[in-house]
């Protein structure tokens, strides 16, 4: 006799209400299970024959002990397959006494030697679902940054399986800021407060998300109450997940208060394009395409980045504004999709440079100013940074000892205070300076000069050639994300990009 019960949340439990030794219904049954199985069944054999009768009568004898009136009229008869004489013998004598709310046969899902349980079991997995079966997940407010609990329903209230069903819910899920950790996943039979209350808990399952980034997971449903998740290396085999090992209210005390989401990435670089040889400049080009593809990585959706740049070479010692200019800059690429610049860097060429004193950084730094002065956001949602990727310092306005001057007039410090006036963050990646000190006057007066401007391009960091990598460089430009409070243990409902 198996007692059914609806508990909290709308769940069927059972419980065992009664039983008996079939030896006391029929002391002429076998102690043997195999024997006392073919007995049931109806086989004789040389065994002496169970009485009929007397079996009946023990049945009902039973019935009554164990079947208070309360109980008479919300029977439901679980029947045996076929070809088990003394169940349907049974069977029989309960519906001359009772009648029964309703008669159900035993399942093919649970094998003949299964427990009465298991039947019963397989039964009630075609209970329809009460209350809503529901996954809680985290959410950011992208105005505020405050993180809160948003419950999200896998199987609807009035879900109903067929014997042997199975139902499934896709739902994609995404990792917190921060180290990539097994994130919690718990599931409730109704709609759980935002402590994690009013709910019973039916699992807390765990699936790995990276940083930032998304999974989508699969949740199957066997019955009410039954919800596995797949796990989603194999795509077969459910993940166990214990029903109280993880304490939920106490879970969601470890919830961040605020999640402040980074400003959005503006970087321009200039890349000096002359050098004493293709491999040279080839390989300020390999770090800057480098650099992009990581600052990429960091926000693969675009949201976060965006890049430009000028490409710029040198002048030569003979010109002067009645001479052919040569080619000072490739044309500018203002802030834009990452793809943008990287299609623009594999264009770009080496020359050779005629000398190693001065580029035509200067020129570039003034390319760079409209592009940093355009409106694309406000200091507070957007962080601009110029690196400058060379090897030379920029030529002077005017001509001081060896050092080339610009034809064109134009001053780099000038154009260096307005480029930090608005906001922007002047960095450089500069080839160090080799060799023994300059032993005449006037080229010991061009080291000076050029670590004197070197020192103001850096003043706000410098980055070295063959020490930090473009990933060590994307690391450190990339604006981080600020938590209130400890990592979320949740997954996220939405990306937080």
């Amino acid at each position: 006799m198996i007692k059914v019960t609806v508990g909290e949340g709308g769940l069927p439990r059972q419980a065992d209400a009664g039983s008996a030794n079939w030896r006391s219904l029929a002391p002429a049954l076998d102690s043997h299970p195999d024997i006392r199985r073919f007995q049931i069944a109806g086989g004789i054999g040389t065994l002496p024959p169970v009485s009929r009768g007397e079996f009946d009568a023990a049945v009902l004898h039973w019935l009554k002990a164990y079947v208070p009136p309360s109980y008479e009229h919300s029977l439901v008869l679980l029947t045996p397959r076929a070809d088990w004489a003394l169940l349907e013998r049974a069977a029989v004598a309960v519906r001359g006494v009772y009648t029964p709310r309703a008669e159900l046969g035993r399942g093919d899902a649970t094998a003949a030697e299964g427990t009465t349980e298991e039947a019963v079991t397989e039964v009630l997995r075609t209970a329809p679902l009460l209350a809503d079966h529901t996954l809680l997940l985290a959410c950011s407010d992208r105005e505020t940054g405050a993180v809160r609990t948003r419950n999200h329903v896998l199987f609807p209230a009035g879900r109903r399986l067929r014997r042997g069903e199975t139902a499934t819910a896709r739902v994609t899920v995404h990792g917190g800021p921060g180290v990539a950790q097994p994130l919690y996943l718990p599931v409730f039979a109704g709609t759980p407060a935002p402590d994690g209350t009013g709910a019973p808990t039916l699992a807390v399952h765990q699936a790995g998300v990276g940083a930032l980034d998304h999974s989508t997971l699969t949740f199957v449903l066997r019955g009410p109450g039954e919800i596995d998740l797949v796990d989603p290396r194999t795509g077969t085999a459910p993940v166990p997940a214990p029903r109280a090992a993880v304490d939920v209210p106490a879970l969601l005390t470890r919830l961040p208060h605020r999640i402040v989401r980074p400003p959005r990435l503006e970087l321009l670089l200039t890349v000096e394009l002359s050098g004493a040889d293709p491999a040279e400049t080839g390989e300020r080009l390999a770090f800057a395409r480098e650099l992009v593809a990581a600052l990429a990585a960091h926000g693969p959706t675009g949201a976060t980045l965006r890049v430009g740049a000028v490409g710029h070479y040198d002048h030569v010692i003979q010109e002067n504004s009645y001479t052919t200019r040569p080619r000072l800059l490739e044309p500018p690429v203002p802030p834009g999709p990452a793809s943008v610049l990287t299609a623009a860097l594999a264009t770009w060429g080496h020359t050779l440079r005629a000398q190693d004193l001065a580029s035509s950084l200067e020129d570039a730094l003034h390319a760079v100013l409209p592009l940093a002065s355009s409106p694309n956001g406000t200091a507070g949602n957007v962080r601009r940074v110029l690196l400058i990727v060379a090897r030379r310092p920029p030529g002077r306005p005017q001509q001081h000892d060896l050092v080339p001057t610009c034809p064109r007039g134009r001053d780099w410090e000038p154009a260096l205070r307005q480029l930090r006036a608005v906001g922007v963050r002047v960095m450089t990646r500069a080839d160090p300076v080799t060799g023994p000190d300059p032993s005449s006057r006037p080229d010991a007066a061009a080291r000076r000069y050029a670590d004197r401007a070197w020192a103001a391009l850096s003043a706000d960091g410098s980055f070295r050639p063959g020490t930090d990598s473009a990933a060590d460089v994307a690391r450190a430009l990339a604006p981080s994300w600020d938590l209130d409070g400890p990592p979320c243990p949740l997954a996220f409902a939405t990306p937080l990009l």
